[in-house]
């Protein structure tokens, strides 16, 4: 009888730590950032199809507060880089993957050109929730408050604030073409959208370096559903606090992740060395 205890209490372990495995995933996409010339190079690595549903799926985001629209379909628009044609060149998508970058944007707005502009947009910052689980296979359109909409790009960012330098795994879902930088570096390129929005295609293995780092999500649409959702692995989930997180809106937003990057929130004293320096000079 206690053997046969042992041998149950085994497998309840065995199946804990299989289902920790399968909700984390172990990566199958190593060696990133994606190599200069190569980034739109599909991943070389089989695609996993796993389903979810019970991921720690990030739900807030910031994100311009319009769509680039009639992007001519996603294979026509994903490899233009949208944030140089919105700002004339004064950044671009890599760079907006940076605290300075969003500092930037911050300031100069995110404005894409007319002729894909969306209704109402003026080229500002929002943060807003959305649903990335079963009921959010519209959550591109939705967030805008759009109908069944064909022929976009969306952008979405979040700041992860990591306690030191480490490897994560993330976990995108989209629908359709997925494009992912982190500090200035593109790590995810797919123009084969999932079949559900909680079905992961790719656990890609990424660095995160110790306090802020800036991850950028592009997501082109052509027609039908359109989510860009995506998870980072149980354990970093558990080390990792992500932004936005109580910020409501921008300017909030930008107060919020200031910490992360060594920089005071703005009515706050200083608190990066240089700008206590300069003070005193």
């Amino acid at each position: 009888m206690r053997a046969f205890k042992v041998f149950v209490l085994s497998m309840v372990v065995v199946f804990f730590v299989t289902m920790q495995l399968a909700m984390a995933g172990k990566p199958n996409v190593t060696g990133g950032p994606i190599k200069k010339g190569q980034e739109m190079a599909q991943p070389d690595a089989g695609r996993l199809n796993r389903m979810s549903p019970d991921a720690p799926w990030i739900e807030k985001w910031l994100v311009p507060d319009g769509g680039f629209m009639n992007n001519g379909g996603f294979a026509v628009s994903a490899p233009n880089d949208l944030i140089d044609e919105a700002t004339k060149g004064k950044l671009d998508q890599p760079k907006l993957s940076t605290y300075e970058g969003l500092l930037e944007a911050q300031k100069i707005g995110i404005d894409f050109p007319k002729k894909n502009h969306m209704k109402g947009a003026e080229g500002k910052f929002l943060v807003v929730s959305f649903e990335p689980g079963e009921a959010g296979g519209r959550n591109m359109s939705s967030r805008y408050g759009l109908p069944c909409q064909n022929n976009f790009d969306t952008y979405q960012i979040i700041v992860i604030n990591a306690p030191g330098d480490m490897k994560a795994v993330m976990s995108p879902s989209q629908d359709d073409h997925a494009q992912i930088w982190i500090n200035g570096e593109k790590w995810f390129n797919d123009s084969v959208w999932t079949g559900n929005p909680v079905d992961v295609d790719f656990d890609i293995e990424i660095e995160l370096k110790a306090g802020g780092n800036v991850l950028l999500y592009r997501c082109g649409e052509s027609g039908g559903h359109d989510y860009a959702n995506l998870h980072l692995d149980d354990s970093t989930m558990g080390k990792v606090d992500i932004y936005p997180d109580k910020a409501k809106n921008a300017k909030s937003f930008f107060n919020e992740i200031a910490p992360a990057f060594g920089v005071a929130p703005k009515g706050k004293l200083p608190s990066v060395w240089g700008d206590v320096k300069s003070i005193n000079q």
